[in-house]
């Protein structure tokens, strides 16, 4: 197991895969419009029960080819994986729509890629083409659930109102479908409505491990507007519900991370270890956030076990999620699921 969780925080802090000539892909190429992925061409790797997204590199650190009825991974051409399988996504993950309707945003978060993608990838897209782009996924088996997130293009209210709009229109058309929202909310009458709109689960990001680091980070954003969302989320959707992202490699201390844990965990709020995506940030944005570099294989593994361990101190577990990160797991360390 050990081993196991070692290869996938590797791969996640790792460079690209390239493909070798002629390696015959069973599926088409994800390409994703948020989260760490965004704008960019990635396979989907799984391997001893564990998932992976990987943006595709003519020049990746890791080459995939075939080894019979499956494929390997090598690293600079030295043995790293075998029995390695490949995963469609629905859209976004596989086994789940997650959609982006809008990938502008006005917040200026400076980790975020989605708003620097051309506008024609996800803009603008109403709750009649949400209900059109999944009814294929839905019907033919390949999604089991559905999640929706969205930039910010104009205002919070307006942006928070499409994502409600959305469930609605699916909830009508799939009463029994999990759906999942990833939001930024700055009114607790959002989460409600929201949650009368039909959505079983939702994710509001916290973002960062310190207040300072999500200030610094996030300018648009106010972080006790997101832990007072956050308490009253799970007042609305219930322990184990309730999620948030914290991205670490910029420039937190364990204790930082640590406070951060407890803070969520005691709240019933399920925390999701992201580590940052550096690629494509400029050194201007690497010097305002701090960010020396990503976190160590060895600190993203220490991490996630603190991780595992404030949950089981308060009764929280990720596989309680049916939609979202925690459900598609290519991006993050899930404990219980992957250790």
């Amino acid at each position: 197991m050990e081993e196991r969780v070692r290869k996938k925080a590797e791969l996640l802090l790792g460079g690209g895969v390239s493909v070798i000539d002629g390696t015959p892909l069973p599926f088409a190429l994800s390409r994703s419009t948020a989260g760490p992925g965004a704008g960019k061409a990635s396979l989907i790797l799984s391997f001893d029960g564990c998932r992976v997204k990987k943006p595709l590199s003519a020049d990746g650190e890791f080459e995939l080819s075939p080894d019979g009825a499956s494929y390997r991974l090598t690293r600079g051409g030295e043995p790293f994986l075998e029995n390695v399988s490949l995963e469609p996504a629905a859209f976004h993950s596989p086994g789940q729509a997650f959609l982006n309707l809008d990938q502008r945003c006005v917040l200026g978060c400076a980790y975020c890629a989605s708003p620097d993608l051309p506008r024609e990838i996800a803009h603008g897209i109403d709750p009649g083409k949400v209900v059109s782009m999944l009814s294929g996924a839905v019907e033919s088996g390949k999604a089991v659930s559905f999640a929706v997130t969205s930039g910010v293009p104009d205002t919070v209210a307006e942006t928070v109102g499409r994502l409600a709009g959305c469930v609605v229109a699916v909830r009508e058309r799939y009463p029994d479908l999990p759906i999942g929202v990833e939001a930024y909310v700055d009114d607790e009458t959002q989460i409600d409505s929201l949650h009368d709109a039909g959505a079983d689960e939702i994710k509001i990001n916290v973002e960062a491990a310190s207040r300072e680091i999500f200030e610094r980070a996030c300018p648009g954003k106010d972080y006790n507007t997101v832990l007072g969302m956050l308490s009253h989320a799970v007042a609305v959707f219930g322990k184990g519900k309730v999620a948030s992202n914290v991205i670490v490699g910029m420039g937190e201390s364990m204790n930082d991370f640590e406070k951060t844990l407890e803070t969520l965990t005691s709240m019933g709020v399920c925390p999701g270890v992201r580590p940052l995506d550096t690629d494509g940030m400029g050194a201007e944005t690497l010097e305002r956030l701090g960010i020396a570099g990503r976190p160590s294989v060895d600190a993203l593994v220490s991490m996630a076990r603190m991780q595992k361990g404030a949950m089981e101190r308060h009764g929280l577990d990720p596989r309680t999620f049916s939609t979202m990160c925690f459900a598609c797991g290519c991006c993050d360390l899930v404990p219980f699921r992957d250790f």
